[in-house]
């Protein structure tokens, strides 16, 4: 086991032998059959355990969730209030059997009051249920997968690569996903509690209800998660122009206004259209630019110096001694 294992890494190093064109494309149609048969697996796994990974998104919009009338008189204390009046004298059925008919009032907590800050889930068709079921499994089986399509990927490719050029590509790779996990993390935890939160506060002060569409809601939000981790990917552009020469820290600090508006754009297109969203995510991606700024200030990409004058040392002309 451990020899197999062991050559197959060695199917992983630099071969600088040529190859046909043939040979390449045969290569590259098993990586294509391969990868599709590895996301098909990852779907059907996930097919089954489609309504837990539902729950899962449901999970942030869970408190304002409304209950059925089943779960509300379960799980509630209720009242029956009978006037005194109502119980004067007692009745006979044509049996001769004693009763009471008296009217009453079934008193429900919080019935004084139209229900605010919940959301009401519903199906916009008949086939919605069965839509979101499929997109789920198929977006969880593409994460389950993805170990499996970055392996079959990379045998088609890192034979091509150098080890010096591998060993860049490894460490982009581990930067790189986990800035993803970082950010649909943060979207998941911080960003889409909050902005369900505002989004039912500011619909109970307009007095309005709010009647969802299921299947919208599980768009929403595997909207936003994908969002906020492709977007937690720009360090990893901006850190590999530094190290090709094509930016340093002076060049990003003096067009960090349109980056910064560049930013909210990015967000405005990442994200469902509110501006709560968009703002959450242009947040971390400012601090995020900030970061690079001062990476590539420590780590020598720093710039052309500047003199008193503001104009770059290296522009300045050379004088003739």
């Amino acid at each position: 086991m451990f020899q197999r294992i062991k050559s197959l890494g060695t199917r992983f190093r630099y071969d600088d032998s040529e190859m046909p064109f043939l040979r390449h494309l045969e290569d590259f149609r098993k990586m294509v059959i391969r990868c599709f048969v590895a996301l098909v697996v990852g779907f059907l796994a996930c097919l089954p355990v489609a309504d837990r990974l539902i729950g899962v998104l449901r999970a942030p919009a869970e408190p304002y969730v409304e209950k059925s009338t089943e779960a509300t008189l379960r799980a509630s204390e209720l009242r029956l209030r009978i006037p005194v009046e109502a119980l004067a004298a007692p009745r006979q059925d044509e049996g001769g059997e004693a009763y009471y008919e008296v009217p009453a009032e079934l008193l429900l907590p919080g019935s004084d009051a139209a229900p605010q800050g919940v959301i009401r889930l519903q199906f916009s068709e008949p086939a919605a249920a069965i839509k979101m079921w499929l997109s789920v499994a198929f977006f969880g089986g593409l994460l389950l997968s993805l170990p499996a399509l970055v392996f079959f990927i990379g045998l088609f490719v890192m034979p091509g690569v150098r080890d010096a050029e591998r060993k860049v590509m490894t460490r982009i790779a581990l930067f790189s996903g986990g800035l993803f996990i970082l950010g649909i993390a943060m979207g998941y935890k911080i960003t889409l509690p909050l902005a369900l939160g505002l989004m039912l506060k500011i619909g109970g002060t307009l007095g309005g209800e709010s009647i969802w569409f299921y299947n919208r809601y599980i768009a929403f939000t595997l909207q936003l998660l994908l969002g906020f981790g492709l977007a937690f990917q720009l360090p990893v552009v901006i850190l590999i122009l530094g190290k090709m020469g094509l930016v340093d820290a002076r060049m990003l600090r003096e067009k960090r206004r349109h980056m910064i508006v560049a930013l909210l754009v990015l967000a405005m297109i990442l994200t469902p259209p509110d501006v709560m969203t968009q703002l959450l995510m242009a947040a971390p991606l400012i601090l995020l630019y900030e970061f690079c700024i001062w990476f590539l200030y420590f780590s020598g990409n720093r710039g052309a110096p500047v003199d008193g004058a503001g104009q770059d040392v290296d522009d300045k002309p050379q004088t003739e001694d």
